[in-house]
């Protein structure tokens, strides 16, 4: 008997010093990121085989043709965001956001008027167009919400939509080209003038990703976007004081991002 008691009571202490299994913890859950991303968008075409007139400098009555097309040309996407979770699966999130858009134009003499000989400078002003690949970039401003469906998980889903404005650094309507005068004078002709540059619009942005966890305190994202921009374009040739008419239309520019989290700021996980 009293050895099996004293059993009995070893027992008990060997129980009480063994970890107990049935409480379990769920891993941290990250609730507030520090993001950096960076990819690439496609590009749109603005208008295509404009019919240009351009009367001589050296004499008016006489007229050419150019033919014009203009592409907004594929973006460098540059960022950062930040995202509070206020509940496991919901975050709320702001986002700035440069894209790195060119204005590609390309220029065609469709039609000469005929005459004496001339200096060409409608020929130089066409070909200096085409030879030009000017800046376009954009900068957004974006809030919005995140949505993650999984709790837990190496690799989440997640869908993001975000609104705001933006704003170009150039007029998407204004051409122009530069020419030779007959004293050797660079100089730069006016095609189609854009009186109102201004290009502050609304934007949004949509994208479909998956958080990578790899170390603690960081993650990995691979996002598909879609920005929707807007870019005004011209919808007719211009008339003799460059003025043409235009019209504001939407750019739907998609891409990959790849994106860094850093996790500031974590949720305990749940015993259960």
């Amino acid at each position: 008997m009293r050895r099996r008691c004293l059993a009995a009571g070893l027992l008990a202490v060997v129980c009480a010093g063994v970890p107990r299994t049935a409480v379990a913890q769920t891993k941290p859950e990250p609730q507030l990121l520090l993001t950096m991303f960076g990819g690439a968008l496609t590009g749109k075409v603005l208008y295509e085989n404009l019919r240009q007139p351009l009367f001589l400098l050296e004499d008016p009555a006489s007229i050419d043709t150019l033919s014009l097309d203009r592409r907004l040309s594929p973006a460098i996407v540059l960022g950062a965001s930040a995202t509070y979770f206020p509940s496991p699966a919901l975050g709320l999130t702001g986002e700035i956001v440069f894209l790195g858009f060119g204005l590609d134009d390309s220029c065609d003499m469709t039609y000469t008027a005929p005459g004496p000989p001339r200096p060409g400078s409608n020929e130089q002003i066409c070909a200096d167009i085409a030879s030009k690949s000017t800046s376009a970039s954009t900068i957004g401003f974006y809030g919005g919400a995140l949505y993650r469906p999984l709790r837990q998980g190496t690799v989440r889903p997640y869908l993001r939509a975000v609104a705001g404005i933006a704003t170009r650094n150039r007029s998407t309507v204004a051409v122009s080209g530069a020419y030779l005068t007959e004293s050797a004078t660079l100089q730069e002709r006016l095609v189609i003038d854009d009186p109102d540059p201004g290009s502050l619009a609304p934007s949004a942005s949509f994208g479909l990703g998956f958080m990578i966890a790899f170390a603690p305190g960081y993650q990995a994202r691979l996002e598909f976007r879609d920005h929707l921009l807007y870019a005004d374009r011209v919808t007719g040739p211009a008339n003799a004081f460059a003025e043409a008419p235009t019209e504001r239309t939407l750019v739907n520019s998609m891409g990959l991002v790849l994106m860094l989290d850093i996790v500031l700021e974590q949720r305990r996980g749940r015993r259960y």
